[in-house]
């Protein structure tokens, strides 16, 4: 909790933020044009002095000659990227480019200044205080993408439904419900990148690195060549690789962030858009005269996200606080359906760790 701040007698609260939201780049991706014939289909590499996996190489398609080559930076400092190359590890430029260079001579025979950048991965990656949140703040983003109607791609799984643990295995009914892993968008201001939003501690676990989902979220700017230049950030590898490109990368992050919260968030509308949750549920409260309980289990998958989206609809809808509270308790009560508490709160406050 952060502390209150005083001002002339008066006392106001400091909005919270998310305090374990880190903002730098990851993978960068350049492409080397040869006409060598190295031999080379499809290859992992790896830090020449480390032995971490760096990156990897794909040789390009149709009529370009050459390979591309991703580079995952936070990987040439630390042993992976859970944690993104930052503004702070810009210190380490000179040693990063050494590394590239060693690669490249390795690898193509090549130098650095006869490379280009393809891509570069922005990201915001936040530690969640309650790690469980994860999965509802997916969930509550895979919505967002359905009512902006905005084409995207989506990564899901099923999970069991909790609610039906005690009914018997012997009946047939449908025991699932859609986690979200992951969300794509397509390319989006005018083809200068587009956005990923995924579970980063569950890729994690799915790769052996840690033993549970820790609950990391990561949301993701992929910025193309076209995005580079827009913004003045040279492609020649060894002059992107100044500390003043890195900044740039990160504060137009920022810039664009705000216009995503725009599109998802705000959805054009005066309303956030878990207003536009809260008024769904506010909808069936009238419709059917109250029953709380009917109302929930409706509309279950708003509850998993966050029950705060039933409280405020019930005190939006019944006369007095008294009985709005009596009601969600009565659903929590039940068992009758599975949620979540503060999602939004959290994710909140890592929206305002990102533009601050």
């Amino acid at each position: 909790m952060i502390a209150p701040v005083f001002y002339a007698g008066r006392r106001e609260r400091v909005k919270e933020i998310n305090t374990n939201t880190l903002l730098g780049i990851d993978t960068v991706e350049v492409n080397i044009t040869t006409d060598k014939d190295t031999h080379i289909e499809e290859t992992e590499f790896f830090h020449s002095r480390t032995g971490v996996r760096i990156g990897r190489i794909v040789k390009r398609s149709g009529k370009e000659k050459g390979y591309c080559m991703s580079i995952c930076f936070p990987k040439l400092l630390r042993k992976d990227n859970r944690a993104p190359f930052s503004i702070l590890d810009s210190i380490y430029l000179s040693t990063i480019d050494c590394e590239i260079q060693t690669q490249l001579t390795s690898l193509f025979k090549t130098n650095i200044k006869d490379i280009y950048v393809k891509s570069v991965e922005v990201n915001a990656t936040a530690q969640l205080k309650n790690p469980e949140n994860i999965k509802p703040i997916m969930n509550l983003f895979s919505l967002m993408f359905v009512q902006s109607e905005q084409k995207g791609h989506k990564v899901f799984h099923g999970e069991n439904n909790t609610a039906y643990n005690n009914v018997p295995l012997s009946k047939n009914i449908f025991r699932k419900i859609e986690q979200t892993e992951s969300l794509h968008t397509t390319r989006m201001g005018h083809c200068r990148y587009s956005w990923k939003i995924y579970d980063k501690g569950r890729q994690l676990m799915e790769k052996g690195k840690t033993k549970k989902d820790k609950g990391i979220l990561r949301i993701e700017q992929k910025i193309s060549a076209r995005g580079l230049k827009y913004i003045k950030v040279p492609l020649r590898l060894d002059e992107f690789l100044v500390s003043n490109n890195i900044k740039k990368l990160v504060e137009q992050y920022k810039r664009e962030f705000k216009e995503f919260l725009r599109i998802y968030w705000w959805s054009d509308r005066k309303e956030r858009f878990p207003d536009c949750l809260v008024n769904t549920i506010l909808l069936e409260l009238e419709e059917n005269k109250g029953q709380p309980l009917m109302v929930a289990k409706m509309h279950k998958e708003l509850l998993y996200i966050d029950i705060d989206i039933f409280k405020r609809a019930c005190l939006k809808f019944y006369p007095s606080k008294k009985t709005a509270l009596q009601a969600v308790r009565r659903v929590k009560q039940s068992q009758a359906v599975t949620y979540h508490e503060k999602t939004i709160a959290e994710l909140v406050q890592i929206f305002r760790a990102i533009i601050c």
